[in-house]
């Protein structure tokens, strides 16, 4: 497959408009819980409903892309990603709020597996890899649409409002973007002629790499969803302030990225998932310890940095691993994401019981077992397939 580094692009800005779209809700959360008159409690449990459409929809994300394609994947993914999204800021009660949330995730599986599994591809036609920069635009895309939603918060502008003009804009952008993509075609199964699985469940061998991506997603969730209301609730700020520690974390988490596939190329997959881990561990304690805004600003920061190149290192590793690439991606990807699942509701009920500052300190052991699994991430290259034993009285054996 003949493919240009033009084909890269257009994936680095399919990751940008992914994320472009998402953070313009996450940075409207505070607007919505205030207009629903939500305790952290409930909101956590609203916020669940995210990440529980987006672990369903893993279950068969795979499977999907793997007989229909990455391109088409990510064409229709973007179409039922996206038309939900417009419904969270019109929630007239928390019910409707979780319902609305987990059609947003149900949406997202088949399009997060495409467009990893895209890039994987496109990088491995091209010769160079490319995963860490697909990520880094997710992350421009992340800060961008926190700008964006900063914005419009600052001028009153209505969550329903803005985000529907925002989803507009990310369907025009999307479909034209995808449709330029090269025929990438239907993936191959891990073995020809069988039939692939139903569901994506994690295989044996990628389980601790699973486990050390969860804990650095559950971080990287957390301070999406809750940095803009701890400035808020803990620190007494107001828009636009309330976004800085957002718009902070992703710029550093997308420098981290853009620069990934250098750092981890001179420097090794393994020393450079410690490193970010331990770079996160210590944001995370600037931001539960700190006595100003300033100092939570500086620790979203750092932690940006610390949850960069986490999960492209941890895509690039499981499509190395024995198996289908999109079953691989997706496996890792419903274990990893419900770290998304978890941190809401626990981060919430804490808050809700002993206040945000303690909630945020519950990350902390999930970034440190993330440190303690970071040489999961070394690439490890696919065995080949043990040769058939003799048939014996015209039957192979099996």
């Amino acid at each position: 497959m003949a493919l240009s580094f033009a084909s890269a692009r257009l994936i680095m800005g399919l990751f940008f408009i992914y994320s472009f779209a998402l953070s313009n809700w996450l940075i409207r959360i505070p607007d919505v819980q205030h207009r629903l008159d939500l305790a952290p409690g409930a909101l956590a449990l609203c916020l669940l409903g995210l990440p529980f459409g987006l672990v369903c929809s893993m279950v068969f994300a795979g499977p999907l892309v793997e007989k229909f394609g990455p391109r088409r994947a990510i064409r229709y993914g973007f179409v039922f990603y996206a038309l939900p999204l417009m419904l969270p800021g019109f929630a007239f009660s928390p019910v409707m709020l979780f319902i609305a949330l987990m059609l947003v995730g149900l949406g997202m599986g088949p399009l997060e597996v495409g467009m990893n599994v895209a890039a994987d591809r496109i990088g491995a036609a091209i010769g160079r890899t490319v995963m860490s920069r697909c990520h880094g635009f997710w992350s421009v895309g992340l800060m961008a649409g926190g700008a964006a939603g900063t914005a419009a918060a600052t001028f009153g502008l209505p969550p329903g409002e803005h985000i529907a003009v925002v989803i507009v804009l990310v369907l025009i952008a999307s479909q034209l973007t995808a449709l330029r993509l090269p025929a990438l075609g239907a993936l191959p199964s891990a073995e020809p002629g069988e039939k692939g699985p139903v569901f994506a469940l994690p295989p044996r061998n990628i389980i601790a790499l699973c486990f050390f991506a969860f804990g650095m997603l559950l971080v990287e969730g957390a301070i999406t969803d809750w940095s803009a209301i701890y400035l808020r609730d803990v620190f007494g700020q107001t828009p636009p302030v309330t976004g800085f520690a957002f718009t902070a974390f992703g710029f550093l988490m997308a420098a981290g990225r853009l620069a990934g596939d250098w750092l981890s190329t001179r420097f090794g997959a393994a020393m450079m998932a410690r490193v970010c881990c331990s770079v996160g561990l210590a944001g995370l304690l600037a931001m539960i310890l700190a006595a100003d805004p300033a100092l939570v600003i500086i620790g979203a920061a750092a932690a940006g940095f610390g949850v960069s190149i986490i999960f492209p290192l941890a895509v690039t590793a499981a499509a190395s691993r024995d198996g289908s690439p999109a079953v691989n991606v997706a496996a890792l990807s419903l274990l990893a994401f419900s770290g998304f699942m978890v941190g809401p509701v626990v981060i919430g009920f804490v808050a809700e019981a002993f206040g945000l500052r303690l909630g945020l300190s519950t990350l902390l052991i999930a970034a440190g077992a993330s440190l303690l699994l970071s040489g999961e991430v070394r690439v490890r290259p696919k065995k080949d397939p043990p040769p058939l034993p003799a048939a014996k009285g015209g039957i192979a054996a099996i």
